[in-house]
């Protein structure tokens, strides 16, 4: 299984194998270990949430992912509070690293519910974006077709040509990509529409595709992806849903949404249709071929944030695009 993952400074594509649902780790971490980067951030955060009252640092670590000499004593000093070692290191499946799973789960139990909530209150906008996305490629489609007149609009052909670039293609072939993206938006509407489970009561407001990530990734969310796209479970993952991390605690709503919106269109794609992946990001995607656009995930997130939040409230959460956005498509 492969996982599309939205680090907050690219999207990265990861092979995955499965997992549990406590936060892991690939190799030892603290004195004597590997100490990959990765890993060692995975403990500072799980080390973070634990309470000096149960063994956690007094002053909390930097998440940097460096080994040191504060991370190596608060491994030392948690291992002795608990009794679970006194080697200062975390092995993978040992008993130091499964008693740190079993600590905070109350914290983080708080920290998800908050999480969730500010899901909620993104899927109005979610909604809208998608919604007022789909009227501006239809709007574009009668721009191709009639010519600009009393009932049509430049500006719609103009924004979709901003994150789309159709200037090399014919008419009957931009009407057709145009299509594509039309129902691509149309898909992802549907996807938020999803009712929540009516056995367990779960995600209630329709936030059906959305969960907590389980297995304590430093993305801000992820889809997992599979050759077929169906819906079989896997522990710890499972491509019926968009997994957000505890990283999305840390943008502004602006931009928790976009991200949002980011991960559904990978969620969407069945890797049949246009097999929508991560060319690059931000600034970077109005360097794309037109061909590479139609299956850059953030071209479809950009576009939708600009139509539906307006040129200056998108930068405002997204600076760097201002040089690439003209001032008249507002």
């Amino acid at each position: 299984m492969k996982i599309l993952a939205n680090t907050g400074r690219e999207c990265v594509e990861h092979i995955f194998e499965g997992g549990v649902s406590a936060w892991d780790i690939g190799a030892s971490v603290g004195q004597g270990g590997r100490n990959d980067r990765d890993d060692v951030r995975t403990i500072q955060r799980l080390l973070n949430l634990i309470g000096p009252q149960d063994g956690g640092p007094v002053i909390a670590l930097d998440e940097d992912g460096w080994i040191g000499p504060k991370t190596n004593k608060a491994i030392l000093d948690f291992q002795r509070f608990q009794r679970t070692g006194s080697d200062g290191r975390v092995d993978p499946h040992g008993p130091t690293l499964k008693r740190m799973n079993e600590i905070p789960k109350h914290r983080m139990k708080a920290q998800n519910a908050a999480l969730l909530a500010k899901v909620v209150t993104a899927m109005p906008d979610l909604n809208q974006m998608s919604l007022k996305a789909r009227r501006t490629i239809e709007g574009a489609i009668d721009y191709v077709r009639l010519g600009e007149g009393l009932f049509t609009s430049k500006r719609n052909y103009e924004l979709a040509d901003l994150y789309f670039d159709f200037s090399k293609l014919s008419d009957s072939e931009t009407l057709s990509e145009l299509g594509l993206i039309r129902t691509t938006l149309r898909r992802a509407y549907a996807a938020l529409q999803v009712p929540p489970i009516s056995l367990t009561g779960s995600n209630p407001a329709g936030i059906s595709i959305f969960t907590i990530d389980p297995l304590g990734k430093n993305y801000y969310a992820y889809v997992p992806r599979t050759e077929t796209k169906k819906n079989k479970r896997s522990p710890g993952s499972d491509p019926a849903y968009i997994y957000v991390c505890q990283k999305m605690s840390k943008p502004v709503m602006d931009k928790f949404t976009h991200i949002l919106m980011h991960e559904l269109f990978h969620f969407i794609d069945d890797e049949t249709f246009l097999y929508i992946r991560d060319h690059c990001y931000r600034e970077k995607i109005f360097n794309l071929t037109h061909k590479q656009r139609m299956r850059n995930a953030d071209n479809y997130a950009v576009f939708t944030s600009h139509v539906h939040f307006g040129r200056e409230r998108l930068l405002k959460s997204q600076p760097k695009l201002r040089p690439h956005i003209p001032v008249h498509l507002h």
